[in-house]
């Protein structure tokens, strides 16, 4: 398959920090052993210090960490406590909320505010999670990001949730007989039976690809500045000279200097136009292929990345006949850790 490597990459630098008198904590590098439990260590004493807080016994009042800190540690706690990053879910619901921190002209901010911004979190995460139903209920992961200042001295996070309900049917080979509608808010397949749309067959089946279930019985959680990779699907046209079309203009379609319209488009199924194959499982590899063609891409960095959940729309543009489907996958890359500390799915409300 030939695919054209245009990236769009947002890269960010990641910091570790120390809970304790520091504030920067020593490179850790993920994929080793004391990578992984430098992290887990210093997730877990800010969790016992927030407990210490919750306690009315904490006693350094005084103690304060940089802006970008107070980022990683309410990011990375979450992550720690509650998040299970991996699974292949039937559904994938995302969920954004808002908390504040103040913080003084230095962009720092004192512990028990931290703390403080940290339990209304999981306060506003856990009233998201109980709205959800659904079978299989786990939350996956939560990315926090600064959403700038307020008018009295405080900063805005911005935090974005990914939960996960019921299992994933599938595993990556497409039966004949399987078909799928286009659009993530999708309820039924092509024949209207009862399925999920195409992308959030893809998100499901992505995250369970990259993050398969670990065998020691410990758990995956992400912690750390994203990175983001957008593409857009017009950039790789295996035919250039053909007009765009449809959901993904490849070979089935390729050859069609004008194409109508129809039900077909916006069906995802097998031996489209006699092509011989399934339309899901050419998306499903070509996605796949272009996770691991960045994944190979990140060259001599001191923290490797892994793959996070994804985000894919499918907007539909124009008037019948002549609408065209666009296909924005967009993957997230952060620092995957394992920990044997079990999450609990039990977010408090008040």
């Amino acid at each position: 398959m030939k695919t054209k490597t245009i990236l769009l990459i947002l890269a960010l630098a990641v910091g570790i920090f120390n809970a304790c008198k520091k504030d920067h904590a020593p490179a850790i590098d993920p994929p080793s052993e004391a990578g992984n439990d430098k992290i887990n260590q210093l997730l877990g004493n800010f969790t016992d210090n927030y407990e210490t807080f919750k306690s009315g016994k904490w006693l350094k009042s005084g103690d304060k960490i940089d802006y970008d800190s107070v980022l990683w540690y309410i990011d990375g706690a979450i992550n720690f406590n509650y998040a299970s990053g991996q699974y292949a879910f039937e559904k994938i619901h995302k969920d954004t909320i808002y908390v504040e921190v103040a913080v003084d002209a230095d962009m720092k901010s004192l512990f028990a505010n931290v703390f403080e911004s940290y339990g209304e979190s999981l306060i506003r995460i856990g009233e998201k999670y109980y709205e959800l139903t659904g079978e299989y209920k786990k939350f996956v992961m939560a990315t926090v990001s600064d959403a700038g200042p307020l008018a009295d001295g405080k900063r805005k996070l911005r935090i974005a949730t990914i939960t996960g309900t019921g299992f994933a049917s599938q595993n990556g080979d497409f039966g004949n007989d399987e078909n799928y509608l286009y659009n993530t808010d999708a309820e039924v397949n092509c024949d209207g039976e009862l399925a999920s749309g195409a992308p959030v067959i893809f998100e499901a089946m992505l995250l369970a690809h990259f993050n398969p279930e670990p065998t020691n019985g410990s758990r995956y959680y992400f912690v750390g500045t994203p990175t983001i990779v957008e593409y857009d699907y017009k950039d790789y046209k295996i035919d250039s000279s053909a007009l765009l079309t449809n959901y993904l203009d490849y070979k089935i379609y390729a050859a069609h200097e004008i194409f109508e319209f129809t039900d077909e488009v916006l069906c995802l199924e097998y031996n489209q136009n006699n092509s011989g194959i399934h339309e899901m499982q050419f998306y499903y590899d070509h996605l796949k292929d272009l996770a691991n063609i960045w994944l190979s891409q990140q060259g001599n960095v001191t923290i490797r990345k892994s793959f996070a959940p994804s985000e894919i729309k499918s907007p539909m543009d124009g008037d019948s006949p002549n609408r065209v489907i666009y296909h924005f996958p967009k993957f997230h890359f952060r620092i995957k850790v394992a920990t044997h500390e079990p999450s609990t799915p039990y977010f408090p409300t008040e």
